[in-house]
């Protein structure tokens, strides 16, 4: 293997430092309850609290929520202090990718393409490594650390050392952050299932290393397990039943049959993961492009599956059964109910070193010409980069913006949100019943000052979970109350129906309209009909 390209790396990740600085100056990424509920968690840690999940739920660990609680020391606690930890995460990430495509393939363009594919990704990525939903920083963060590390161990024919312990750490933390961890596990515990069979390695000569790996796996991934056994097995029983009973009921994965999953994969996954869709709209994006992009990353697959050595031997089975075994969870595992980009974010690095692989067969064909032949060789490389510009530019300067909402009814922008508050607080309106989307991004963004019980729906057909009431002090704050108020947002139904509720028990009330926030608010009885979740 050649010497280190360390002034590709360095380039590679200033172009994503710029990318990100420039993003996170836009104001684009909006900021919802699901991150905010990361931020809460946060600023409890640091008031002594240790959850060990995201707030009523037991799955996705609080990884990410411990992360942020030391960006809101060094920096302050506001949205942008979780920007910048999320941009620190996403920065590693890059950095890792770019080592994990240099370790399998030992070819300086290979690594080149990959990271800069990571650096200017397309929009699924780029708002998934920005806006935290609890963790997938980190889960492509630590999957990158088990590729380089399960290659190291099988190309090397280590049978013990400290790579063993970091292969364990990065897979037991992985298991506590996020389920999505196995899509790495899995093809690295194959690969070197396949090593020990090809160089006919009996079990007691690795028992060490595994024995070690084991270690570390269960003290990455120790709050995960005392959670489970405290707790009525209720994180086992996610991956299990995929519901949730006791005080987590409510919370689960519809049901979707096999070929409804398969078809979600082909027709929504995939194109959001290429940025041919965005994860927030049903049409798809710049599509002449679009197709010439897919037609690209098809070529490279087919190419990467008929060339002999495009990576090295166990390089090759890394990225082919990373690939490989995604598909397959996907499709029979619940998880793939969930189609809409996010789950996709593992697939992004072994694409990108197939393109890698693709653009370094098309150099080796122009060799030492000169002139189109060699401009030839960077051009599918180059158009998926100009795609990925344009898509973020495009989201970036939508109506939109850049959001984790699916359905566009819960994407409340932020324009109001300061007035908003500053209202609530100037009217004594602490307390009282709203919907998931608007109580937690209320709650961290005044310092908790407003503790909002999230009672209401925010669907359209005005259907409620209970499970939404993810952070029971809030709701037990509303019931003590003796002043609360409602908060509705972009559901006039809803509306409709609370207003004639207040009607029909003859209780006065003022409304207050400040951007997409409804407020009712001076009752002239305290409280009024309790409806839905209260």
């Amino acid at each position: 293997m050649r010497q280190f390209p360390w002034f590709d790396l360095l380039a590679i990740l200033v172009i994503a430092a710029v990318g990100r600085a420039l993003l996170l100056a836009s104001g684009a990424v909006s900021f919802h309850s699901d991150e905010a509920i990361v931020a809460l968690m946060a600023r409890h840690i640091n008031q002594g609290a240790r959850p060990v999940f995201f707030y009523g739920q037991a799955y996705m660990g609080s990884l990410d929520a411990w992360l942020i609680a030391i960006g809101f020391r060094l920096l302050g606690e506001s949205v942008m202090s979780i920007r910048v930890v999320q941009s620190v995460l996403y920065l590693l990430v890059v950095a890792t990718a770019y080592l994990a495509a240099w370790q399998l393939s030992g070819k300086r363009i290979v690594a080149a393409v990959a990271g800069l594919l990571l650096a200017v990704p397309a929009v699924n990525t780029m708002l998934y490594t920005t806006a935290t939903l609890g963790g997938y920083n980190e889960t492509l963060l630590l999957g990158n650390l088990m590729l380089i590390l399960g290659h190291a161990l099988v190309s090397r024919q280590m049978r013990f050392g400290w790579r063993w312990a970091g292969l364990g750490l990065a897979a037991g933390l992985g298991w506590w952050t996020n389920g999505l961890i196995v899509v790495y596990a899995l093809p690295v515990g194959l690969v070197l299932l396949v090593s020990w069979i090809r160089q006919r390695i009996s079990v007691g000569t690795v028992a060490p290393g595994i024995g070690l790996a084991l270690l570390f796996f269960v003290a990455g991934s120790a709050p995960w397990w005392v959670f489970d056994f405290t707790h009525q097995h209720a994180a086992l029983s996610t991956y299990l039943t995929n519901r949730q009973s006791g005080e987590f009921e409510g919370i689960g994965i519809p049901y979707v049959p096999p070929p409804q999953r398969a078809l979600g994969l082909i027709l929504i996954g995939l194109p959001t993961l290429i940025g041919l869709r965005f994860p927030w709209s049903s049409t798809y994006f710049l599509i002449p492009a679009g197709v010439l992009v897919a037609l690209v990353y098809g070529v490279a697959v087919y190419r990467f599956s008929r060339r002999p050595d495009p990576l090295t031997a166990y390089g090759r089975l890394l990225v082919a059964g990373l690939l490989l075994i995604f598909c397959i969870l996907f499709i029979a595992s619940t998880f793939g109910a969930d189609p809409t980009g996010r789950y996709f974010l593992p697939l992004v690095l072994p694409l990108a070193i197939i393109v890698g692989t693709l653009t370094d067969e098309l150099a080796q064909w122009a060799g030492s010409a000169s002139g189109w032949k060699r401009g030839l060789a960077a051009v599918p490389a180059a158009l998926i980069v100009l795609y990925h510009v344009l898509g973020q530019v495009a989201a970036i300067q939508s109506p939109t913006g850049v959001t984790t909402q699916f359905d566009l009814i819960s994407h409340i922008p932020n324009d109001h949100d300061d007035e908003a508050i500053a209202f609530l607080l100037a009217n004594d309106l602490r307390y009282g019943h709203t919907n998931y989307w608007v109580a937690f991004r209320l709650a961290f963004l005044s310092g908790e000052a407003l503790q909002y019980s999230a009672s209401l729906p925010y669907k359209a057909d005005l259907s409620y979970n209970p499970a939404d009431k993810r952070y029971r002090p809030y709701v037990d704050a509303t019931a003590a109350a003796a002043r609360i108020a409602y908060i509705t947002t972009k559901l006039p139904a809803l509306d409709e129906q609370i207003e004639a509720a207040l009607q029909a028990q003859g209780i006065a009330y003022d409304i207050a309209t400040i951007g997409e926030y409804r407020i009712y608010h001076d009752f002239s009885e305290n409280p009024p009909l309790m409806i839905f979740g209260m």
